[in-house]
């Protein structure tokens, strides 16, 4: 259940947002955030894998 809120919840505050400033600019948002969730998630993987001693 975790998983399928924040699933949910991108795509439909996208749509709020693209009807508030625009199609164009609710895309870029949305690709920004998401950008940065990966980033994110890499970094904690990169971190994870130092401290178990994984290479």
């Amino acid at each position: 259940m975790g998983g399928y809120i924040p699933a949910g919840i991108l795509p439909v505050s996208a749509g709020y947002l693209s009807d508030a400033v625009g199609l164009t600019s609710g895309a870029m948002v949305l690709g920004a955030v998401l950008i940065g969730l990966a980033v994110i998630g890499g970094l904690v993987v990169l971190a994870s894998r130092r401290r178990t001693g994984e290479q």
